[in-house]
């Protein structure tokens, strides 16, 4: 990991609210960076596959043939 250090004038820190104690003197700088979390990889599609599956009713598939056209002719059937 790379670090910068530097000693300067705490005056020139205009963005940073010193304590008094810090400020008309010499302060060392270091710049170092940080560690950001790892960001959550998604999984791929091949992995959800079935993921449901524990939740499937086999009794209910056969009337899954069909069921988008019933329930249109269903909603639109008074129109």
């Amino acid at each position: 990991m790379e670090v910068v250090r530097q000693v300067i004038d705490s005056n020139l820190l205009n963005n940073i609210k010193l304590p008094r104690h810090l400020r008309n003197r010499k302060v060392e700088i270091i710049i170092m960076p940080i560690d950001e979390p790892a960001k959550k990889k998604k999984k791929p599609v091949n992995e959800l596959i079935g993921i449901l599956h524990q939740y499937s009713n086999p009794d209910l598939i056969n009337l899954e043939k069909g069921a988008w056209a019933k329930a249109m002719e269903e909603k639109h059937a008074n129109n």
